[in-house]
C-alpha cells in the first residue's frame, strides 16, 4: 500500500476549509510575531474541535492554553446562545494578544472569560461556575494528569473532554524527536493517555492528527 503525500494531504484540506476572517488571522499572526506558529492549532484541528464540541451541545466550556486566542474563537462560535467560555493562560504576553482579538468578538449573546495565572492554581477558583460541559486541554504537558483529575471532578456526566498534543511527537511511544520532552513529561502523558482509555471513566477515541487528539465522554 503507498504512503500518503502528507503535504499534498495538508494541500488539499486546506482547499476544502473555509478562509479564517481576520480576527483568526491576526490571531495567528500573533503567534508567529510571538515565534509560536508552530503550536497554534491547524485549521483542519481547529474546525474538528469545533464541531465535536457544537455536536456535544456544550453550553459551559473551559479551555487550558490560550495562546493567542485562536482556537477560542473556534469554541466560542460553537457555543449555544447563553454559553460561556472560561480560557486560561499563564503567560501575559501571549493573554495581551488573546485579550486584544476577544475584546472585538460580539459578547452580547454569549461571553468568553480570559483567565491569567497558571491553570493549577487559577482552576480551584472556577470550580464555583461548575459543573461545566466540556475542557480543552492543551498547556503545560507535565500538568496534563492534574488538569485531567480536575475536570474528572468539575465536568458533569457526558461532559467532553478534548486533549491535544498527546502523542509528544512520538516521545510517548519511544520515537525520536526533534523537541526534546523530560522523563517526568513523558511519563505523565503516558499516564494521562492510559487514564482516558480505562473504559470504566470514560468513552473515548483517539485522532490520529500529527500531535495526537484525544476525545473523552466522561460516564
Amino acid at each position: 500500500m503507498r504512503e500518503i503525500d502528507q503535504t499534498a494531504q495538508d494541500s488539499y484540506i486546506a482547499q476544502l476549509l473555509k478562509e479564517e476572517n481576520s480576527l483568526k488571522k491576526q490571531s495567528r499572526q500573533a503567534s508567529e510575531d510571538l515565534g509560536l506558529a508552530r503550536i497554534s492549532i491547524s485549521p483542519a484541528e481547529a474546525t474538528l474541535v469545533k464541531t465535536l464540541l457544537k455536536v456535544h451541545g456544550a453550553k459551559k466550556f473551559v479551555e487550558i492554553g490560550t495562546l493567542t486566542g485562536l482556537s477560542a474563537q473556534y469554541f466560542f462560535e460553537a457555543l449555544p446562545e447563553g454559553g460561556e467560555l472560561w480560557t486560561l493562560e499563564k503567560d501575559p504576553k501571549h493573554a495581551e494578544k488573546a485579550h486584544s482579538v476577544f475584546s472585538q468578538l460580539d459578547q452580547s449573546k454569549k461571553k468568553v472569560h480570559l483567565v491569567i495565572g497558571d491553570a493549577r492554581e487559577e482552576l480551584p477558583k472556577l470550580e464555583a461556575q461548575g459543573p461545566f460541559d466540556g475542557v480543552f486541554i492543551d498547556g503545560n504537558k507535565a500538568a496534563y494528569l492534574d488538569y485531567l483529575l480536575w475536570a474528572e471532578k468539575n465536568l458533569r456526566r457526558g461532559g467532553l473532554i478534548l486533549a491535544d498534543n498527546i502523542f509528544l511527537s512520538g516521545a510517548v511511544w519511544g520515537g525520536t524527536t526533534t523537541q526534546r520532552f523530560s522523563e517526568k513529561q513523558i511519563s505523565i502523558m503516558q499516564e494521562f493517555n492510559r487514564r482516558l482509555a480505562d473504559p470504566n471513566l470514560y468513552e473515548g477515541a483517539v485522532v490520529p492528527t500529527f500531535e495526537g487528539l484525544y476525545i473523552a465522554i466522561k460516564k
